[in-house]
């Protein structure tokens, strides 16, 4: 029958792993920068930013969810194009949970978290942001490659209804793929 121990562990990890995803698809958790995370940038690719910069509109619209979650909608090609081109899937990489899922926001840049109590006067409005590097962000359970953007106009947003500027003091950005991992492999 197995030992008890493994299946109680297993069950353990489903229901974070389950609980996790309610949370972040609702806004509700701090987003996947806020563990100080090991921050790696590949040159390579360079060319993704600079084709991103050509083809794809570098603004969204303010949004926010029924939960409070404000974020910037962006044109769905930063993750459909994109993310083939990065190279990744071969790696386990995959498109972020919340773009694959019908309800979800689809490929966005998180402006106002649900426990900062926001109701941006803004919604609808459209903001533009500059397209920085792609990175590679380590967390403890996942890897997440992100499109870095800056925004001065989102900062100022944030600043006028009494926040920092940025989220959790990282750069905002559009995740463009995840991969899970255990913590005795990277």
């Amino acid at each position: 029958m197995g030992n008890p121990k493994y299946l109680i562990l297993g069950i353990l990890v489903l229901l974070s792993t389950a609980y996790f995803f309610f949370e972040f698809e609702q806004g509700t958790t701090t987003h996947v920068l806020d563990k100080t995370p090991i921050e790696t940038t590949n040159p390579q690719w360079q060319h993704v930013v600079d084709y991103a910069r050509e083809h794809l509109p570098l603004e969204g619209k303010l949004l926010v969810n029924s939960k409070g979650f404000g974020y910037l909608t962006v044109d769905d090609g930063y993750v459909q194009q994109l993310f083939p081109m990065l190279g990744l899937k071969e790696q386990g990489y995959r498109p972020p949970p919340y773009y694959r899922r019908s309800g979800s926001p689809g490929a966005h840049i998180s402006v106002f978290y649900v426990n900062e109590y926001i109701s941006p006067t803004e919604v609808g409005q459209t903001f533009h942001f500059e397209l920085k590097q792609i990175s590679i962000v380590k967390t403890r359970n996942a890897k997440f490659v992100v499109l870095q953007v800056q925004s001065p106009e989102l900062e100022k947003l944030r600043e006028k209804y009494g926040l920092t500027p940025k989220l959790l003091g990282h750069d905002f950005h559009i995740s463009l793929g995840k991969k899970e991992y255990h913590h005795n492999r990277q």
